[in-house]
């Protein structure tokens, strides 16, 4: 198999996976290299006229100790093949294929950023700005972009590419499933601080199966992990009902066009939701 380069890696994962199908995996090796040389004495000493070599010296030993770290390119893509020919992983699996739930799955296809991830960048800056609202906090909702301390929020994000502490939610299309597919990234796994921009596009997902949305009228699953990531219990509670109206006109004010038909406040059936652990 061809050797992959990671754009987005949960190693510990990745290895918990091989650990659980008893697959050997490259470890860091601790090296210590030993040198002895002999220092001489030298010269003889004479007793009673017989000479005695005085030149048996001591033996000198130098230590040096480094570590050797397996490459991880090489590593990955090791562990991902070994994966693969213990058969623990389905590989572009058809529309036929059934699923269940922990599968560890592999496929390919062209990836988007979700309108609840757009959304959800938002409401992260709408929560920093919390912390320095006064009066009700509903106010906070009352939104307009040419506001000064929510302008600069913007700026910080989306000019300035700043890679915020929430997950990312992406489609993906064309990758053989007949439920939509999306992808769960956490955001502690980035390989470098702007792969955010690089997941956008043709991708291979290596990941397990989180959630399995059926269709029909109670198919679906809120958005709200990625919209309003580790706000509270209550407050999401409060917050999700209203979450069209917070932001359309601010989308409206930033002239963006979400597409009517991507994921805002919900997810619907039927659908496939996988937690990355590689993207390559």
């Amino acid at each position: 198999m061809a050797l992959r380069s990671p754009i987005y890696l949960d190693t510990e994962t990745l290895l918990a996976q091989a650990e659980y199908h008893d697959i050997d995996v490259p470890r860091q090796m601790d090296v210590v290299e030993k040198t002895v040389r002999k220092r001489s004495g030298g010269g003889k000493v004479g007793v009673s006229g017989i000479g005695i070599d005085a030149s048996t010296g001591t033996d000198i030993e130098n230590q040096a100790t480094y570590s050797l770290q397996p490459r991880e390119k090489a590593t990955v893509s090791k562990v991902i093949d070994a994966l693969m020919h213990a058969d623990a992983v389905k590989v572009n699996p058809g529309d036929e294929a059934v699923l269940s739930r922990d599968d560890l799955v592999e496929i390919e296809g062209l990836t988007h950023i979700t309108a609840a991830s757009f959304a959800g960048k938002i409401f992260f800056i709408l929560r920093r700005l919390m912390d320095s609202a006064e009066g009700d906090l509903q106010t906070i909702f009352d939104l307009d972009a040419m506001d000064l301390p929510l302008a600069q929020q913007l700026k910080q994000v989306y000019l300035r590419n700043e890679l915020l502490p929430i997950p990312v939610l992406l489609g993906v299309t064309g990758s053989g499933l007949s439920p939509k597919v999306f992808i769960n990234l956490r955001p502690d796994h980035f390989i470098d601080s702007a792969s955010a921009n690089r997941v956008e596009g043709q991708i291979r997902v290596l990941g397990t199966v989180s959630h399995l949305i059926e269709d029909g009228d109670d198919g679906y699953l809120s958005a709200e992990e990625w919209l309003l990531h580790d706000w509270e219990y209550l407050f999401r509670r409060k917050v999700m009902p209203q979450v069209e109206d917070v932001l359309k006109p601010l989308v409206q004010q930033l002239e963006i066009d979400l597409d009517p038909d991507d994921v805002h406040a919900y997810i619907a059936g039927p659908a496939v939701v996988i937690d990355a652990i590689a993207l390559y």
